[in-house]
């Protein structure tokens, strides 16, 4: 009989301990510290509006006759211009040079040679315009070359049709084998005076001339890379 009481006892002290220890509340862990994180310093803009692409073309229409001689040539940068809107627009303050070897004026075997006597004249009015944004530069002109006698509609050679108008004008003029002119595009290069104030909304202002270049197209967009050897019709 006192073994079964000791088991007894035994028993209810096992199931109170279990009671005790499933009653025991829960130890909630201590969160890690966030570490603290420390944003990156921005790069100070130092920089004067760079061109990004340039982008030359014919404003004549063979159709209607209008706009015989006359390109557009429009410059995009990448941030705005906040400088002497007066001087960008003076054509005083810029330089263009048309390069093609295969122009009856430019028969050289240097392809960087630049057509001596042909000659890009910005209109008088309006002749150069910055955009709303301050971020293209349009220039409208007339192309001219001393050496035909006459005009071949076009002003530059940028595709098939312009380059047979061309040749047509010096066939006329009794130049021989006609067929080796006019062989690729014109390439057109431009520079910017550095005595011109452009600098960014920042203050930011370019101390040397403002260059580039772009052979002459048919489309609104930027002309390819020229290639060596001349710009391809």
């Amino acid at each position: 009989m006192k073994k079964y009481v000791w088991l007894l006892i035994a028993a209810a002290f096992a199931v109170a301990v279990l009671a005790m220890v499933g009653c025991k509340p829960a130890t909630t862990p201590t969160p890690s510290p966030t570490p603290t994180v420390t944003p990156p310093t921005p790069t100070p803009d130092t920089k004067c509006p760079q061109p990004v692409s340039t982008v030359v073309r014919n404003l004549y229409n063979p159709y209607t006759g209008d706009g015989e001689d006359e390109i557009e040539i429009v410059i995009t940068f990448d941030e705005p211009i906040a400088g002497d809107e007066d001087c960008i627009t003076n054509p005083d303050y810029w330089e263009f040079t048309v390069v093609n070897a295969t122009r009856y004026d430019g028969d050289t075997t240097d392809d960087e040679a630049p057509a001596d006597d042909v000659e890009i004249t910005v209109d008088d009015v309006d002749g150069i315009k910055l955009s709303d944004d301050g971020k293209k530069i349009t220039i409208k002109a007339t192309v001219t070359e001393g050496d035909l006698e006459g005009s071949f509609g076009y002003g530059l050679i940028c595709d098939e049709d312009s380059a047979d108008a061309y040749r047509a004008v010096l066939e006329d003029q009794g130049v021989d084998k006609v067929k080796k002119y006019a062989t690729t595009a014109d390439l057109v290069k431009w520079k910017l005076s550095r005595w011109c104030a452009v600098y960014d909304e920042l203050g930011n202002r370019c101390c040397e001339d403002i260059e580039g270049k772009a052979c002459c197209t048919t489309v609104c967009e930027p002309g390819p890379t020229p290639p060596a050897g001349g710009c391809q019709l």
